[in-house]
């Protein structure tokens, strides 16, 4: 394939991701996003397999649950109401496409994956009168991590929406052969969710390379550096929709227990499994702070 030709390719296939993330409660054909490709869908959806690496029903699929996981945890909406924001078009539909992929009932994930809170602690001035009760603990370990080399695409907005990121980011870099046996997937964060607004958050979907890589066209990804040094690191194995439950735990109460001080660096997740072929229970992601 020539690179002229690969790049127009990578650049339709990236409107079509961005395409089906604002419209995960809308049509999303084939047909539909053949035509928001510009290409044939005789052809698109054998394109989209060969860059993408999984077809689009596949790729529909995971987003639109995965969006309908995060709600749950994340949301008081009915099961009606989220089941109609990922395009089910009955509860019943949904529950048996979520239960497919996760292995319980919608309603079993949400009531199994709530946060509890209890007011049994006295009060305690200038603090919040609602305290925490963490049901789940975390191994921590200390390990020292090398410097590595990334490259990737920024994100703004909902850390949930990130994957939009990823999904364009692995297209171009397996299709200029910026992947190998010791690529790593790894996303940084630059804000609490819950203390900056949705539409103020930032974070990048990076890849690890061997060497800082230039870009050949307009679409190429940026560079970033994760430095060397000491990392309090937890290893957590689920749902990137639960991902917040382990970074509360870390900050409400390990944090102040074992007297760390952080640096000043983000955290960072690395993402062990593939997604596109793991269950979301079996997912594996260790979540990076760099200590002091």
């Amino acid at each position: 394939m020539k690179m002229s030709t690969g790049q127009s390719y990578r650049k339709r296939l990236t409107a079509v991701i961005d395409y089906i993330f604002h419209n995960l409660d809308g049509n999303l054909d084939v047909n539909v996003l053949a035509e928001v490709a510009n290409m044939s869908p005789y052809h698109f959806h054998r394109i989209y397999r060969k860059m993408a690496g999984a077809t689009i029903n596949m790729t529909v699929r995971r987003l639109r649950l995965q969006r309908a996981a995060a709600d749950l945890i994340r949301t008081e909406l009915s099961l009606n109401a989220i089941a109609n924001k990922v395009a089910y078009g009955s509860v019943e539909a949904f529950s048996r496409a979520f239960t497919k992929q996760f292995g319980e009932t919608p309603g079993e994930y949400r009531q199994g994956r709530k946060m509890h809170q209890t007011q049994s602690m006295p009060f305690v001035a200038m603090l919040d009168e609602i305290q925490w009760e963490y049901t789940d603990m975390y191994q921590v370990e200390i390990i020292n991590i090398h410097a590595a080399h990334l490259v990737g695409y920024e994100h703004k907005g909902s850390y949930m929406n990130i994957g939009n990121a990823f999904e364009k980011l692995y297209m171009y870099a397996g299709s200029h052969g910026l992947l190998n046996e010791n690529s790593r997937s790894i996303g940084l964060y630059y804000g609490d969710p819950k203390s900056v607004s949705e539409d103020e958050l930032r974070s990048m979907a990076c890849v690890s390379v061997d060497a800082p890589k230039a870009g050949d066209d307009e679409n190429a990804p940026i560079s970033a550096k994760v430095p060397a040094g000491q990392y309090a690191t937890i290893l957590f194995k689920g749902s990137y929709a639960e991902l917040q439950k382990p970074y509360d735990w870390f900050f409400g109460q390990w944090l102040e227990k074992n007297a760390q001080e952080l640096d000043d660096f983000p955290p960072f997740e690395e993402y062990l499994n593939d997604p596109k072929s793991t269950p979301p229970a079996e997912l594996l992601t260790r979540i990076h702070f760099k200590l002091a």
